[in-house]
């Protein structure tokens, strides 16, 4: 009895076994049989590019770069933008486009006739190695920025590649706004390999680097392309090496036609209102009116023009500074007026500097023409003859001070023009 337990034991064993080599034959089978139907090796399919694509990318590795260690990859780019966008408080400029990238891939070459004459294939960018392009001066540094975007690519025969994806990059400008609203904003793209030096990934432009063909102006700026220019840099971490960097050069230029009517019109109304109370007699009340409207005028153009104006940063704009210079002479011609009124009233004897002067300019023809206006004063030859000249009355002592007070508003009505003209000069935009 002891001797069939043992036998059966010995049977059940060696069917266990029988069964596991079965089933290890029956998946080695399946295996073999799934690589030869599907696998990398099988090229007798119907289909060409079927067959096309498994033999170039059978073992292709998109992390690789293709060529030879010691052998530099030449990537050719065109930049084709299509829109932009320009924040100017952020000094941020957002250029949308296409940008154009060939190169050589030595690891995807084929002969056509072996493949019913194919002589290129659609092959998404993520399958392919593609060069690691970025923006440099970009305000946006995030990994989506460090990578191609996906797009279809044209794959020939001889292993060039040509990719066109949309692109969006993100720059940082330095704004001024000095000559504002006629300011010219210059900005640079500045594109290079974020892991690659140029002994082993080399740009270069195609042409002149750029297509504006398909652009659309921008209903705040216009984009106007200035150069494009390529710079070899080296860094302390790497004194053997040099990286390439594709300096892409534009400028904005600001459509000033509202802000044109909005600040400079009212300027040039501010300046003629300012000089029209200088023109005005000071002892009319019109005048004090006048600069009194005058100098409100000024200080709601500032107001307005605070919440018009962009972030500007260091330098003000030139604007800002003529309002200021106007607001100021806008208070002088006030100020001026008031005095003025105050002093052609006064009663009191003149000091001799103070009236030897003043004979001297009526003495003069000019100065009989601008100021002489008073039929009381006589004129005999070359001098002038006051009423009442050995004892000064009163109402002579008001003469001479009206005479005083009108050389005074003359001068400063000229002094104030010159002023505006200089102000003019050195404020207005210049190229």
């Amino acid at each position: 009895m002891r001797i069939l337990q043992i036998f059966g034991f010995f049977i059940i064993l060696w069917q266990y076994r029988a069964d596991c080599l079965y089933m290890d034959t029956f998946i080695a089978t399946k295996l073999e049989e799934d690589v030869m139907t599907r696998g990398c090796k099988n090229l007798e399919d119907t289909t060409p590019l079927l067959r096309l694509k498994k033999y170039l990318f059978c073992t292709y590795d998109n992390t690789v770069r293709p060529n030879h260690q010691k052998a530099s990859i030449n990537v050719t780019l065109k930049l084709m933008p299509k829109m932009m966008e320009y924040i100017g408080h952020k000094e941020i400029l957002t250029l949308h486009s296409w940008m154009s990238f060939s190169w050589t891939d030595t690891h995807l070459t084929w002969t056509p006739n072996n493949f019913d004459g194919v002589t290129y294939i659609h092959v998404k960018s993520d399958e392919l190695w593609v060069p690691d392009l970025c923006v440099h001066n970009s305000s946006d540094m995030s990994n989506d920025v460090l990578k191609m975007p996906t797009t279809d690519c044209l794959v020939f025969n001889t292993g060039s590649v040509i990719c066109v994806p949309a692109v969006k990059y993100m720059s940082k400008c330095d704004s001024d706004y000095t000559y504002w609203p006629y300011d010219q904003q210059t900005c640079h793209v500045v594109l290079g390999s974020w892991s690659y030096w140029k002994e082993e990934v080399d740009f270069h432009f195609d042409g002149n680097g750029i297509n504006m063909d398909s652009y659309k102006n921008n209903t705040l700026y216009d984009l106007k392309f200035v150069d494009a220019v390529k710079h070899i840099k080296k860094y302390e971490c790497c004194p053997n090496n040099t990286f390439p960097k594709m300096d892409y050069s534009f400028m904005l230029i600001r459509h000033y036609g509202i802000k044109h009517k909005t600040i400079i019109t009212p300027a040039i109304a501010l300046i003629l209102l300012t000089l029209t109370v200088l023109w005005l007699d000071s002892r009319s009340v019109e005048r004090t009116a006048v600069a009194s409207v005058n100098l409100i005028c000024h200080l709601f153009c500032l107001y307005d023009l605070h919440w018009q104006m962009p972030y500007n940063g260091i330098n003000p704009p030139n604007i800002m500074l003529f309002y200021r210079d106007s607001l100021a002479l806008a208070t002088f011609a006030l100020i001026l007026t008031t005095l003025l009124r105050k002093l052609q009233n006064m009663s009191t004897d003149m000091p001799n500097w103070i009236s030897s002067s003043t004979m001297f300019v009526i003495n003069n023809r000019a100065g009989r023409f601008l100021i002489l206006k008073d039929e009381k004063s006589k004129i005999t030859g070359d001098s002038i003859v006051i009423e009442d000249s050995s004892d000064l009355s009163k109402s002579g002592r008001k003469e001479s001070w009206r005479y005083f007070a009108a050389i005074v508003e003359w001068l400063s009505f000229f002094c104030v023009f010159l002023i505006y003209v200089i102000i003019l000069i050195t404020l207005l935009p210049t190229g």
